[in-house]
């Protein structure tokens, strides 16, 4: 899902676990779990604040079990906030849970959805806290959903975390649609280019150049490209009788495409490819600061409900640090938890990190010395979602007057390619 951060990895099995309980006393140990939202859950409900959560093997278990292993569930984004703000509502007007769940899942029209709150009033009636059985559906209900709920069933607060968490939700759905919405202009531009030169060097440009060539005349530099570009296509073997050469250009296309594989996975599944990746993000140019933008509207709005929600500012950042999706803000995240454990506060460890903006660090620091963090965390989280919109519009207007002058440079590029030599044929032939 879009909406969320890159899930913790959901595997049925035993993992290690090292926590501070309600006195800072450190423990560790292991626990059989169905994934790290699972664990943290489990920890939750003994008074534990996870530290580190690792991953040491799968269950074993019948061959049978693992056929048949059932499927996980995915919910549409927008299916999920309106859930969330109708269960919310439900809460707040004192209606059974299970009653209020019910109603429910019979007017869900996702039925992923349907079938996912089905099976949670199962698991209520069977014994399991609401949490519990959020936790057991990972594809509908990410970490930071379960925690926000551990939270809400701890303080008595549900509904207003649950009205918290839909404005969230809400809002990173419409960053997201904006996003796909300004990237789906350029998209088609790229494609319709690819087409036109593809179409152009493979059916055109072969057929000019032999003209050409059989006059004698003299090729310019864009028809000696586009004939270069050509070969790239069509390669110097397509008149070839060894067969296996005309196969050459299969095996090209398989070769780049297994290259550009290849790098993503190195990109997505090793520590050095995505921290790389991660910096690169925050980095790059014209797109980095809009995307810094993002992080730190996710940043404030997830702090934001997890604090209001009650929970210890530690257990806090544990959370936002899953959800964050980057690396590189991850590892300074946990320089501002040393801060806060040495007792300086949120705020000093923001001010010191170099990715964070000061403008974060300062409301922060306000907040908390005016004892009012959930305000000035509203306000940061209000001021973050009018920078991204705003960002967002102005990518749109700089890459429409950009694509539109790359496809004009190259149509105009194919154009002098083929028609410039007629030029000096005519010549030619008088």
């Amino acid at each position: 899902e879009c909406i969320f951060p890159v899930n913790p990895k959901i595997v049925m099995g035993i993992y290690t676990y090292k926590a501070v309980d309600s006195k800072g006393k450190s423990v560790k140990g292991e626990i059989e779990a169905d994934g790290e939202a699972d664990v943290s859950t489990q920890l939750a409900k003994l008074g534990y604040i996870p530290v580190t959560i690792g991953f040491k093997g799968e269950k074993t278990a019948p061959l049978l079990e693992k056929v048949f292993k059932k499927t996980v569930r995915k919910v549409s984004v927008q299916a999920l906030i309106v859930f969330t703000r109708q269960f919310a509502t439900i809460i707040k007007a004192a209606v059974p849970m299970i009653e209020g769940l019910g109603v429910l899942a019979e007017q869900a029209e996702d039925e992923s959805l349907k079938q996912v709150l089905y099976s949670i009033i199962h698991e209520i009636e069977e014994g399991y806290k609401l949490s519990e059985a959020m936790a057991k559906h990972p594809g509908a209900f990410s970490s930071l959903y379960v925690n926000t709920v551990v939270a809400g069933e701890a303080g008595g607060v549900l509904d207003k975390v649950l009205f918290k968490l839909a404005n969230v939700l809400e809002d990173e759905q419409e960053t997201v649609t904006s996003i796909k919405t300004a990237l789906r202009y350029p998209v088609m531009v790229s494609i319709a280019l690819f087409l036109a030169v593809f179409v152009l060097s493979t059916a055109v440009v072969p057929n000019f150049a032999k003209i050409y060539s059989g006059m004698g005349v003299k090729l310019p530099l864009p028809t000696q490209i586009m004939i270069i570009v050509s070969n790239t296509f069509m390669g110097p073997w397509k008149d070839s009788p060894n067969i296996l050469l005309k196969f050459s250009w299969y095996a090209i296309i398989i070769a780049v495409i297994s290259g550009f594989v290849f790098f993503v996975r190195f990109l997505m599944n090793t520590p050095l490819g995505r921290l790389s990746w991660d910096r690169f993000k925050l980095k790059m140019p014209i797109f980095g600061k809009t995307y810094n933008k993002i992080t730190m509207l996710r940043f404030a709005s997830m702090l934001n409900v997890l604090y209001q929600a009650g929970l210890p500012i530690l257990k806090v950042l544990d959370i936002v640090k899953m959800t964050i999706n980057n690396v590189v803000l991850e590892k300074e995240i946990d320089t501002i938890k040393k801060e806060v454990a040495d007792g300086k506060g949120v705020s000093g460890g923001i001010l010191a990190s170099k990715y964070f903006p000061r403008m974060v660090a300062y409301m922060v620091s306000i907040g908390e010395k005016a004892g009012a963090l959930p305000v000035m965390l509203d306000a940061l989280s209000e001021y973050y979602t009018m920078e991204v919109r705003n960002a967002l519009k102005n990518l749109t207007s700089l890459i429409e007057p950009l694509m539109t002058a790359v496809l004009g440079i190259v149509v105009m590029g194919m154009a002098l390619a083929i028609f410039m030599p007629m030029w000096n044929l005519i010549s030619v032939i008088k």
